[in-house]
């Protein structure tokens, strides 16, 4: 899919999508996580033919070029570039992984809901995901990048870990947000084939307690990759499609 390219104050960020000229209709904007395919979430566009659809690769991943990889200046990106691409719109902001760290920290006025896809907010209990990061770094030195989103992202350096604290995100919250989470426990730290679900007791409980969270479980067995299962797929068009709805 072509890419629209947003250049703003703090660095470029890659379009694709559909735009409707009604500016009545909704606007779905999603960010996927760290790592992810050059077409990561881009069935969202054919999935809500009626909506306004952009998808966005987490700053400096795929074919973005970034001078860092910090959560902040996400947030800043994609807020000018959400002012500048899709004024007076409403807009549901959908992030999947680590890309709900820049997506529930926006503070663009016309984001109206927040969808949430298996969103952590402390890095140093992530251990299926530090696991398998440091087996990709150690196999591929020379992708400096790579070590500076580990390090800047997740406090990865090594066999150390700094944590990154971003339960604030729940805290300061004041839209409402629906959660999907895997159902199968990120604890405790065991031989799994797979990653399990990414969010932790600690942070399931944390949002349980906010009044604008409402959290949906996905099938039985279901880790942090839900889209991969026809059940986990369609929990995610459901939710979407009801949080769209729900922005009219």
């Amino acid at each position: 899919m072509n890419h629209l390219i947003l250049a703003t104050d703090f660095g470029p960020l890659y379009f694709v999508g559909r735009v409707h000229t009604d500016k009545r209709r909704p606007v779905l904007f999603a960010m996927g996580g760290i790592w992810t395919p050059d077409d990561n979430l881009h069935e969202l566009v054919e999935w809500f033919p009626g909506a306004s659809v952009i998808v966005a690769p987490l700053p400096g991943m795929g074919s973005t070029y970034t001078n860092t990889f910090e959560i902040e200046n996400g947030i800043r990106t994609v807020d000018q570039a959400l002012a500048a691409l899709v004024p007076d719109r409403k807009i549901v902001a959908f992030g999947a992984s680590t890309g709900c760290l820049v997506t529930l920290g926006l503070t663009c006025p016309q984001i109206v809901r927040q969808v949430a896809l298996e969103p952590f907010f402390r890095t140093a209990p992530l251990w299926p995901f530090l696991k398998s990061a440091r087996e990709m770094l150690a196999a591929s030195p020379e992708r400096t990048g790579a070590f500076q989103a580990a390090w800047e992202i997740f406090g990865l350096k090594g066999d150390a870990v700094t944590d990154r604290d971003h339960r604030h995100l729940v805290r300061e919250m004041k839209l409402p947000v629906d959660a999907i989470l895997g159902r199968e426990p990120l604890e405790p730290e065991r031989a799994y084939d797979g990653w399990p679900s990414l969010t932790s007791a600690e942070d399931r409980a944390a949002m349980a307690a906010n009044p604008l969270f409402t959290l949906h479980e996905g099938p039985p067995g279901s880790g942090h990759y839900l889209q991969g299962s026809p059940e986990g797929e369609a929990l995610i068009k459901d939710v979407l499609h009801k949080a769209l709805k729900a922005a009219l």
